[in-house]
């Protein structure tokens, strides 16, 4: 896996401001026991990406450090064209996994713009994967398992994409959407 939790966090602050620790609540609510990640990786992702300017973090005040000082965080333009690029980063060999994660986020927090965008990426990506497996029929018979597999693992992943707009959240007539600046 070569997603990085630094990607995860801004992809996961696309939807509306959080506190580090509600990053990391909603991170283990997606990823459940698939990709576990401590606090403390959160809160040093959260800390990189304000330090690279890609993230605000609201300052520290009275009131806030007694409530266990859970101050917000929310994307900066550049930060918002970042999480787009990186979804829309999807590449015909990118790993099942790695998509799994990026298709998994994107129906949780991308904007709807860059939700679609992700879902017509990746789809083509794996189209273009089923294509260049070639026929199924080898003279080796381990190779031609092996096509066979890669390409119904391939299949699955297409539909996957496909039906992945039914699981997104019902998103509020009050809430704008997020615009994607180049």
């Amino acid at each position: 896996m070569t997603v990085a939790v630094e990607d995860a966090v801004l992809v996961l602050l696309g939807d509306r401001s959080r506190s580090a620790f509600e990053v990391w609540q909603e991170h283990t609510r997606i990823f459940a026991g698939t990709w576990r990640v401590d606090i403390r990786r959160v809160m040093d992702a959260v800390a990189k990406l304000e330090r690279s300017g890609l993230v605000h973090v609201e300052p520290a005040t009275r009131a806030r450090q007694t409530s266990g000082n859970r101050r917000a965080c929310q994307l900066t333009p550049a930060g918002r064209r970042r999480q787009a690029e990186w979804l829309l980063g999807v590449t015909p060999d990118i790993g099942i996994e790695d998509m799994y994660i990026r298709g998994m986020l994107a129906v949780d927090a991308a904007d709807p713009a860059t939700f679609e965008a992700f879902r017509a990426t990746s789809l083509t990506c794996v189209e273009k994967r089923i294509k260049d497996l070639g026929p199924t029929k080898a003279t080796d018979l381990v190779v031609g398992a092996t096509v066979a597999f890669d390409r119904e693992v391939a299949r699955a992943l297409a539909r996957w994409l496909r039906a992945l707009p039914r699981h997104r959240p019902p998103r509020s007539a009050s809430v704008p959407d997020a615009e994607i600046t180049a």
